[in-house]
């Protein structure tokens, strides 16, 4: 994560900062939002995409993985998709990939064994569509609480661990991570003291409190932002893509998790 050739800088970057295209759009469905029956061509298929709401100017990221959350409240659960695609003549939704994870749950896939709603699936390989990216609510808000999803820049491990069920990561090497490893920036590390901005400082806090997990594969190890240019609102992140890089991936600042960590049922 430090010193491969693909760690550029050793640090967590922040998709979807800057000029950055790689963050997730995220839209919150209503009632009254137009119903679509997504297309979605894999073997697992939650029942939820049929007839799912999606807000009118709704689109994906601009980028070639096309993600996007739809978080419905009221019907209690987000869906998030890979390569979403509407076409406006057709008026029709598809994706290449879907994951549905209920709100009220634990957060785990089904195929964990652990879900606490078995209405958990999707092609995710265990990433629950509402930790895949940092809201700007949430950071406005002042609190993220919860764990956050990260992709790694070095190649992941084919392997595994609790929470993820799946690894698209393709390397053999002993040293590669494998998705679902865990990280979080040491409870001794006084962020205070840091210079950081203030998003910034709110994401880090997050990461101390609550660390991140490997769930994807990239380019470059980065946190995924939501996209607000998607979303039509503009670019609302005054963060460098590189805002998290005083906190670089070394023993004096992370901790790593022992392998299928699971937090404990106190916390």
């Amino acid at each position: 994560m430090l010193t491969a050739d693909e760690a550029a800088g050793g640090c967590v970057h922040l998709a979807g900062a800057g000029d950055n295209r790689w963050g997730h759009p995220v839209y919150w469905a209503q009632p009254g939002d137009p119903e679509y029956d997504v297309d979605v061509p894999t073997p697992v298929v939650p029942p939820e995409i049929r007839g799912l709401r999606i807000p009118n100017g709704a689109l994906p990221a601009d980028n070639s993985d096309g993600p996007m959350a739809v978080v419905d409240v009221d019907r209690g659960y987000v869906a998030t998709f890979t390569d979403a695609a509407y076409d406006a003549e057709a008026d029709t939704w598809s994706a290449s990939a879907a994951t549905v994870t209920y709100l009220a749950s634990n957060g785990l896939h089904v195929g964990t064994g652990q879900a606490s709603d078995q209405r958990n699936i999707g092609s995710h390989r265990g990433n629950n569509g509402a930790v895949m990216m940092v809201r700007l609510d949430e950071v406005t808000a002042g609190r993220i609480e919860h764990v956050l999803k990260v992709a790694s820049g070095p190649e992941a491990s084919r392997r595994h661990v609790f929470p993820m069920v799946g690894s698209d990561g393709d390397s053999t090497h002993p040293d590669a991570p494998p998705q679902g490893l865990r990280f979080r920036i040491k409870p001794t590390v006084d962020l205070a003291a840091l210079d950081l901005e203030p998003q910034a400082r709110v994401i880090a806090k997050a990461l101390q409190e609550y660390g991140f997990y490997i769930g994807d594969s990239a380019g470059v190890t980065e946190l995924k932002l939501e996209d607000t240019r998607a979303e039509g609102r503009g670019q609302l992140w005054p963060l460098r893509p590189t805002a998290l890089c005083d906190l670089p991936l070394t023993p004096e600042y992370w901790d790593v998790l022992p392998e299928g960590y699971r937090v404990p049922v106190d916390d």
